[in-house]
Parts: C-alpha cells; structure tokens; sequence
C-alpha cells in the first residue's frame, strides 16, 4: 500500500518523547482507531536519534541510546522505510546551496525532496510554515490537521 504520508522527524521525536508538548496528537498517528500507512525517510531516523540523545543544558530528552534505538524500532516496524538515492541526496544538498539555503531547513528540504521522489502526496510535520515555503505543491498538514482529513 502507497504511504498517505511522509512523517517529519519533529513528529516523529514528539511521538515517541512524553515530555513533548505534541506528544499525545503525534502519537495518536499510529494508535488511532484507524492508522494510515505512514512512511518515514531513512535520514530522519538520524536526526530524530541525535535530538532524542543530545546532552547538554538544551537538551530535554536525554534518552539513553538503548531507549532511544527501541523507540525508533518501534516506528520503524509499523511504518515504510523511504529514501533518496545517493544522486538526488547530493542533488537536493546542491540546489539548497545554490538557493543561498543554509542551516538545519536542510533536513525539510531533504524530507520534503523524498515526499516528491517517492509520490507521497503529504508531509506531517509540527513546522508547516517551513516545509510549505520549500514544497508548495505537498499537502503539509500538523497531525491534527492530517487526523481532521482523514477522520
């Protein structure tokens, strides 16, 4: 079955980190009485493991790397693995960069690049406002707003 979307990596740590603040909509994407097929991209497992174990004064999670791994094998059992090739990865890096893109927005291009290589019509993401500036055509809804569609 095609995936009805992509997961953000924000979504994704919010999910799986109770002390989130979106935690209980995040979660409810795949508790819900009627999950949709959700697919997440491979690099966003990276990111979602750093933020889940940094350490530091800004650092609210601080998951061990055990409990951080567990997590992520838990979403990665009820979701698609998607992914760029290693062409579209440098690609998408170099049109960021001829774009004058710099920073973490990186890591939406990259999501919002795999959505379009992979025909996914929908990102679920807690920063709309930034993947809709760098993928208009993509539906890119919060959770709530993706439970509303398809409730």
């Amino acid at each position: 079955m095609k995936p009805a979307a992509l997961i953000d990596s924000n979504v994704i740590i919010a999910a799986l980190a109770e002390a989130h603040e979106h935690h209980a909509p995040s979660v409810a994407l795949f508790t819900g009485p009627r999950p949709a097929a959700f697919a997440i991209a491979a690099h966003s497992y990276a990111e979602a493991y750093s933020t889940l174990t940094r350490r530091g004064d800004h650092s609210p999670f601080r998951f061990s790397a055990e409990e951080a791994w567990a997590a992520l094998d838990s979403l990665r059992a009820v979701t698609a693995l998607v992914g760029l090739t290693p062409a579209q990865s440098v690609e998408a890096v170099r049109d960021y960069a001829r774009g004058g893109g710099i920073g973490p927005r990186l890591y939406d291009r990259l999501i919002g690049e795999v959505a379009v290589a992979q025909g996914i019509p929908a990102v679920i993401t807690w920063n709309t406002g930034h993947m809709r500036g760098l993928f208009p055509r993509l539906e890119v809804v919060t959770p709530v707003g993706f439970a509303a569609t398809t409730g």
